[in-house]
């Protein structure tokens, strides 16, 4: 922002990705416990990131699970959607 004016100072489409993860959680009041919100904000969050990234979130997720469950060699840094790449 300081060296390119041209950026914009908007944070308008964070708040468009949020919003169906909000409207959810907001439908979902009794979802069990502070801990259990938080929890599928953070899986309704990895799943609109791969949205904005052009990723079939069911298969995100599968590499993800794997990748924890099996132990699999994966980077932390590739296990984010933004660096994701699926397998051909």
């Amino acid at each position: 922002i300081l060296k390119d004016g041209s950026a914009e100072i908007s944070n308008n489409l964070c708040e468009q990705r949020m919003k169906p993860v909000k409207l959810l959680l907001k439908n979902c009041m009794n979802i069990g416990s502070e801990d259990a919100a938080e929890n599928s904000a953070f899986i309704f969050s990895l799943i609109e990131s791969c949205k904005l990234n052009d990723i079939a979130p069911q298969d995100y997720l599968k590499h993800l699970f794997e990748c924890i469950l099996y132990g699999k060699d994966c980077d932390k840094k590739a296990l984010l959607p933004c660096f994701y790449k699926p397998e051909c």
